[in-house]
């Protein structure tokens, strides 16, 4: 996994409510993400990947 920069508390706090606000979103049209997307999001918002990396299908677990 690369390293990133730092984020700030913030940067964090931005990244969060993005994130809850698209878990709201996706729940309403009764989608569940998976354990895996789970992560790769809590990864997201402590600054460890980019929402470039976050939304690479090439990240997916094999089905």
């Amino acid at each position: 996994m690369p390293t990133h920069r730092k984020i700030t508390p913030e940067e964090r706090a931005r990244r969060k409510e993005h994130a809850d606000g698209a878990r709201a979103n996706a729940g309403l049209e009764g989608f569940k993400p998976s354990r895996a997307m789970e992560e790769r999001v809590r990864l997201y918002i402590d600054g460890d990947i980019t929402l470039a990396e976050l939304v690479d299908p090439t990240n997916d677990p094999p089905h």
